[in-house]
């Protein structure tokens, strides 16, 4: 795969991640604008990866039958139109609306990203490709929180949805430019129903698959809201609270770029172990604290687990199949973004009755379950190799 493919790929993935946190050191500044309590807007998140993982079920499919381009270059445009239209939603329902047709656009374009990593990149290249192309969605993570609170605080919270739908066009563009419209021939005979039945009978598939709702869904979901839970720990400001978002995103990018080097040294167990890592970190918000330094130190574990062992699952579920890889992708995206809405719902529905205390735990319980799914199964050892 050429440089600029793979930068490329990078940004379209950047798009969404930035989409999933942008609105979390917002929330304070959006709150007073649509005139609703603040843990209200973390229903735009919800919304979005909810309609993300409703639609990525028939977007990967697709992608395998009909190829990646045309698909790809019509959800970065719709993705920018729906992101530019959010600051003029009269109303946060009007909002969620639009925020939820950017999902369908998001929805689109996941599978068909991660499924043209594969499809331009030598078999043993795919898993390197994948971690590299992953730093865009880890680096969302980073920037976007900190950018975000800083616009927000600047210039307003609806620059930085304006800035997001700007960066989707010149995706697109380099979609255009980098990328040629061809069909995988080896899928072309397979109908819409035979797709979905080859690729759930993948061995491994539908255990692998339970851990992208239960353990990298309400991981990354976390994420999506840790500015929100850090400004009610703290009472910090959108600004401090993105930068503190930041932290935590650049702590992901280390675990990301450790992951390879993990794999090396551990083998097998890199990734379940990982898994575990970020499972206990999650629960450590539960613990109280007293200023920044000690929530930053307090997070690391759950973000440099998240990062490590995000790639790895990624990368063990591409290479599943070859043959269903659009399909399983979209599987997996769908329920990665199921578990985003389910974080980010039960925010905004924990937060008014309840203290942050409750919400992490019951994130940190859900997450510790999924990272169980990725241990070695006693008296399964061959599907364990398989997947």
């Amino acid at each position: 795969m050429k440089r600029s493919q793979t930068a490329t790929l990078f940004s379209c993935l950047f798009l969404i991640g930035a989409a999933e946190v942008i609105a979390g050191p917002m929330m304070g500044a959006m709150s007073a604008d649509f005139g609703v309590r603040s843990s209200a807007i973390a229903y735009l998140p919800a919304a979005y990866g909810l309609s993300y993982g409703a639609v990525a079920l028939v977007a990967g499919p697709l992608s395998d039958r009909w190829g990646r381009r045309r698909p790809l270059l019509a959800g970065l445009l719709g993705f920018a139109l729906l992101s530019a239209s959010i600051p003029s939603a009269p109303h946060l329902l009007a909002a969620i609306v639009l925020s939820a047709l950017a999902g369908v656009c998001a929805a689109v374009v996941q599978p068909n990203s991660l499924a043209l990593v594969a499809d331009e990149s030598p078999p043993a290249e795919v898993g390197r490709r994948l971690g590299q192309v992953f730093i865009g969605l880890m680096l969302a993570f980073v920037l976007t929180p900190v950018l975000a609170g800083r616009l927000a605080d600047t210039w307003g919270w609806r620059s930085a949805y304006y800035a997001m739908a700007a960066l989707a066009v010149v995706a697109a563009l380099a979609v255009s430019r980098n990328f040629t419209a061809r069909l995988p021939a080896a899928h072309a005979h397979m109908n819409f129903l035979a797709t979905h039945r080859e690729a759930l009978k993948t061995p491994g598939a539908r255990r692998r698959l339970s851990a992208s709702y239960l353990w990298l869904g309400w991981v990354a979901g976390f994420g999506a809201v840790v500015a929100e839970v850090a400004s009610r720990k703290l009472s910090l400001s959108p600004t401090d609270t993105g930068l503190l978002a930041g932290f935590y995103g650049l702590a992901v990018i280390a675990g990301n770029l450790a992951s390879s080097k993990l794999q090396r040294v551990f083998g097998e167990a890199a990734l379940p172990g990982a898994a575990l890592v970020a499972a206990v970190g999650l629960l450590g918000f539960m613990l109280p604290v007293g200023s920044m330094t000690q929530l930053a130190l307090l997070g690391l574990p759950w973000a440099f687990g998240y990062g490590c062992a995000g790639p790895l699952h990624h990368a063990r579920l591409s290479a599943l199949s070859e043959r269903c890889r659009g399909t399983i992708n979209s599987y997996h995206a769908s329920l990665l973004n199921l578990g985003i809405f389910s974080v980010s719902f039960a925010l905004g529905t924990i937060a008014p009755r309840f203290s942050m205390t409750v919400f992490c735990g019951l994130a940190g319980v859900v997450t510790l379950l999924g990272a169980c799914l990725l241990l070695p199964w006693p008296g399964r050892k061959a599907r364990t190799a398989a997947a």
